[in-house]
């Protein structure tokens, strides 16, 4: 698939079949993600991929946090706010999640340069895994809970950059419009 096809193409999923991922693609592609950029060639990124009983008690954060996210999703409408919490108390069916974290740093120009560079990484996943068939959604909101969430992962010394549900798509979303389009040219 063309780069260019794929950026184009990549969608958020909120529903998943019930097929599992096969574990040797989800880690050719998490593998192939650490290709990314990362500052100062720091690659301070870890991936920890949660299915099975862990997923479980995700899940059971994952509800909690539903029921505490008024404030968040304020901007959107009730039926909208209604879909979001839906999606946090079951992640749409998926089997499987990727957490991707940064590792912590005490230094503001270092630790956001690690956020960075793991963000990059994360987005090389989501486009990687979109090129395999696979369907994937990134999610920030578990920002909220990070310290109950990285608990779950059983990691300390990291930071959360996204949680992604991984799996086969069982929708096809139609393409939303850009809403910005702010590019600036200083001569």
């Amino acid at each position: 698939m063309e780069l260019r096809r794929a950026i184009e193409e990549r969608r958020s999923i909120r529903k998943f079949t019930s097929k599992p991922v096969e574990r040797a693609l989800l880690e050719e592609l998490l593998k192939k993600s650490l290709w990314a950029p990362s500052g100062m060639n720091r690659q301070p990124w870890k991936f920890v991929v949660v299915e099975g009983e862990t997923l479980n008690r995700l899940l059971k954060l994952s509800v909690n946090l539903a029921e505490h996210m008024d404030t968040a999703l304020r901007v959107f409408n009730d039926k909208m706010r209604q879909f979001i919490k839906g999606y946090f108390r079951d992640l749409g069916g998926a089997k499987t999640v990727v957490a991707c974290l940064s590792k912590a740093e005490e230094g503001y120009l270092e630790d956001h340069t690690n956020m960075v560079s793991c963000a990059a990484a994360l987005y090389n996943f989501l486009l990687l895994a979109h090129e395999a068939g696979l369907a994937t959604c990134w999610m920030t909101g578990y920002d909220e809970v990070e310290k109950e969430f990285l608990n779950i992962l059983g990691v300390n010394g990291y930071k959360l950059v996204g949680v992604t549900p991984v799996g086969y798509a069982d929708q096809n979303p139609p393409t939303p419009p850009r809403k910005n389009e702010d590019i600036v040219w200083l001569s």
